[in-house]
């Protein structure tokens, strides 16, 4: 008995080391994370990533996350790079669900993500944040669409082009200014994040305005950060973590209810 005793004992050590591990591996982060740039969830922020910070990584993203025309469930990949302490980059594509032509050139009945919306993403911060004062950003993703004519995309029906008559994509295009100002409460750090947004496509409105959100990061934990915004449409709620100095997750509840999420590596190149 006295030996299982000390089994149990012994094994009980162990998992709370590796557990002490795990917790000290972790890293504050912040993530807008299915474009691969800073930010919350949904809404941008003002933070930016330490200079030279490298990220690739893939996002699931639920139907109700994605602008109207892309009305099932989808998946971002993406590259992004802070080459300096003001600027962030992005590239990302977003799977697109529609069917293709056969050998004789006539449309088949099953439909596949077989096609992919691609587009940019830019982040400039001319303020960094003071004791006093918030940081200020400005952005924009998707600025420059394709005309669906010319797009490598040639589904049927409605499947790559807008509804806004002009033949071009831009599904995700939106510009924002954003402010972002952290707090420190008892040794917790509270961010208070808002941003002015507005979206190109008509289907995209409800997230125009006014935008932004509330992060906690407790002093036990600051490698956990909680994430609660409003995009203008929907409350959000959802944490992301950085396991490792490398590995970044990101898990979030759409309205509460229906969940993204993704994983990506960063690494600093500098």
């Amino acid at each position: 008995m006295k030996n299982e005793e000390l089994k149990m004992k012994d094994k009980g050590r162990r998992v709370k080391w590796l557990l002490v591990m795990i917790f000290f591996a972790f890293q504050t982060t912040a993530a807008q994370q299915y474009t691969g740039t800073t930010g919350l969830i949904h809404t941008p922020s003002a933070e930016i990533n330490k200079e030279g910070t490298a990220r690739i990584g893939v996002h699931f993203l639920a139907k109700e996350f994605s602008p109207q025309p892309f009305s099932y469930n989808t998946g971002t990949y993406y590259l992004s790079i802070t080459p300096f302490s003001w600027v962030e980059i992005a590239y990302t594509c977003t799977l697109q669900k529609g069917s293709r032509k056969d050998v004789d050139g006539n449309w088949e009945k099953k439909t596949g993500y077989y096609y992919q919306d691609r587009y940019f993403s830019l982040k400039l911060r001319p303020l960094k944040e003071g004791k006093y004062w918030p940081a200020i950003a400005i952005g924009t993703n998707d600025p420059y669409g394709t005309n669906g004519k010319n797009n490598k995309a040639d589904v049927p029906a409605n499947e790559g082009k807008s509804n806004n008559g002009d033949g071009k994509s831009q599904y995700f295009c939106n510009y924002y200014i954003a402010a972002t100002k952290h707090f420190p409460i008892n040794n917790h750090q509270i961010g208070i994040h808002a941003a002015y947004r507005k979206w190109k496509r008509d289907y995209n409105r409800k997230w125009n305005g006014l935008v932004g959100g509330i992060t906690y990061q407790p002093s036990f934990a600051r490698n956990l950060r909680v994430i609660a915004e409003y995009t203008g449409g929907d409350i959000n709620v959802g944490a992301d973590c950085l396991l490792w100095k490398h590995l970044l997750l990101q898990t979030s509840l759409q309205n509460g209810k229906y969940f993204s999420g993704g994983v990506c590596f960063q690494m600093n190149l500098f």
